[in-house]
């Protein structure tokens, strides 16, 4: 079955679900007959090099066949993996590691491997991960199996960047050899890449010389890219897949299916990107007449059906990175006030801007149509504009081709290298290219504090601070929801970080 799988993978779900009735309805990885656990997923696999890769929900596809140098567990907290430990001195951060590592190509990981690493790192500036590394100087290699990271100033948010793409370790021989990353699997995960297509789906193979027992749960990994969400629910019904990315209107269809269901309030967040550069968005005001023209609650009911949570800040109210001061309804629902801002803008006839939005992947065509009637209600013009879920970020963020968008964040464990990739001047994610009301100081002050105590002050103020200056404009914290089939998958924890699949440690029943 997987072999055919493998065959109709690009021909559409319907004739995959029509072979698998013809094959006498049997599981193509989850009746455990072949060792092959499942996953329907709905971003489709871009590059394979994980410095190059835009966005963290992709992990999906690089964890199964790179380990990183930290691992960020599915509560949000940073966990040795490569490196066992590591410590802070006076502007170095140095790292001791496993010594019992060996890449899928038979090379050998240790500090030099890490050097080699971190170098091709800094060296590729346009990387979308590079600004997390921005205190990072170089590497001096100190033993075998050890370390240290030469920084311009402490950044105490470096554990967690090595927990994700940046701190993926790539087989230095594979980058000495120049091999195409895009595609290839030169890792040391717990699968090897055996079968890729590009935006489609990517299969792999258990790594028997694996240093953690039981990190491959199954003898197959296969993940497919499935952007229809009926599509999705439907291979999770007929038993096709195995774990199944689900969409807040399909979460009750997944259950009354008998599917087991996992739902999870997660640093994830939904809001709208504004470029401060373009169009009226400039006008503090008038980022303030957007903020208190939308009903998140309308939303959480009508988008989400209530499988949300309204917010005003990028952080939940309980994270150690939020604000007490900045309350879920610190924006009021208040198109009197909206109105009364407009005014108070220059604005009183109100303003246009244009919004990208994912085309055609629930709930955001439904979610930007329903904002677009709120904010007309108070004179603002908003044009939707819908693209490709997977092109919206470089088009966005690298090609700024548009004055605001509509997508998530929040998908990093620690508080400083989320508010640094959102709102720091110059970073990934602010297309605006300024930082408002003393911001960058704050968060540079945030890297450099290694304090528990200090560092959750300087969270909180820089949290006040870009809610302040409505730099960007939350609107509602998603569960991320997930389907699995109960007859063949254990051990599934949906992440607190974000909306990706995590399959680290999954088993098959």
């Amino acid at each position: 079955m997987n072999k055919l799988k493998k065959r109709i993978g690009a021909m559409g779900l319907g004739l995959l679900l029509a072979a698998t009735a013809a094959c006498g309805g049997s599981s193509a990885g989850g009746a455990g007959n072949d060792g092959t656990l499942t996953i329907a997923y709905h971003l489709k696999p871009g590059s394979l090099d994980p410095i190059a890769v835009p966005i963290w929900q992709q992990m999906t596809y690089l964890e199964p066949m790179y380990d990183t140098v930290t691992y960020i567990d599915t509560n949000g907290d940073v966990q040795p993996m490569l490196a066992t430990t590591w410590v802070f001195t006076e502007n170095t951060l140095d790292l001791t590691f496993r010594d019992d590592v060996t890449f899928h190509d038979g090379t050998k990981f240790d500090a030099q491997a890490f050097k080699i690493n971190i170098d091709r790192l800094l060296a590729k500036k346009d990387s979308p991960v590079a600004s997390m590394f921005k205190a990072v100087t170089g590497v001096e290699v100190t033993g075998q199996y050890t370390a240290r990271m030469q920084l311009s100033n402490i950044d105490s948010s470096l554990p967690a960047a090595l927990g994700e793409r940046g701190g993926a370790m790539v087989s230095p021989q594979a980058i000495q050899n120049g091999v195409d990353l895009s595609s290839t699997d030169a890792g040391s995960g717990p699968y090897k890449l055996v079968d890729y297509k590009v935006g489609d789906h990517a299969s792999y193979e258990k790594y028997d010389g694996y240093w953690e027992a039981g990190a491959a749960g199954a003898d197959r990994l296969e993940i497919y890219a499935v952007g229809d969400g009926q599509a999705r629910l439907n291979g999770a019904r007929s038993k096709t897949y195995d774990i199944t990315y689900l969409t807040p209107s399909q979460f009750e269809a997944a259950k009354r299916s008998g599917l087991d269901v996992k739902q999870k309030n997660t640093l994830w967040f939904i809001n709208i990107f504004t470029n401060r550069q373009r169009s009226d968005l400039g006008n503090l005001k008038a980022r303030e007449a957007i903020a208190h023209a939308i009903n998140r609650d309308a939303i959480c009911e009508a988008v989400y059906f209530e499988r949300c949570k309204p917010t005003s800040s990028i952080f939940p109210s309980d994270f150690w990175g939020g604000s007490s001061d900045i309350p879920p309804g610190y924006y009021t629902y208040d198109p009197e006030l909206a109105k009364q801002l407009l005014r108070e803008a220059g604005l009183a006839n109100g303003f246009e801007f244009t919004m990208l939005f994912a085309a055609g992947a629930d709930p955001y065509p439904q979610f930007a149509e329903l904002m677009q009637s709120q904010l007309a209600k108070v004179g603002i013009t908003m044009n939707l504009k819908p693209v490709d879920i997977n092109q919206l970020s470089p088009t966005y963020f690298v090609e700024k081709d548009a004055d605001a968008m509509l997508g998530g964040g929040g998908q990093i464990a620690d508080p400083g290298q989320s508010l640094q990739k959102e709102f720091e001047s110059g970073s990934t994610l602010n297309a605006s290219g300024d930082a408002p009301g003393g911001l960058d100081e704050v968060i540079a002050r945030l890297r450099a504090a290694t304090d528990p105590t200090a560092r959750h002050e300087l969270a909180k103020r820089a949290t006040e601070i870009a809610a302040e200056q409505v730099l960007n404009i939350p609107l509602v914290q998603p569960e991320v929801l997930f389907a699995m089939n109960p007859k063949t998958v254990a051990n599934y924890q949906a992440s607190y970080v974000g909306a990706y699949a995590p399959t680290r440690g999954v088993t098959l029943k």
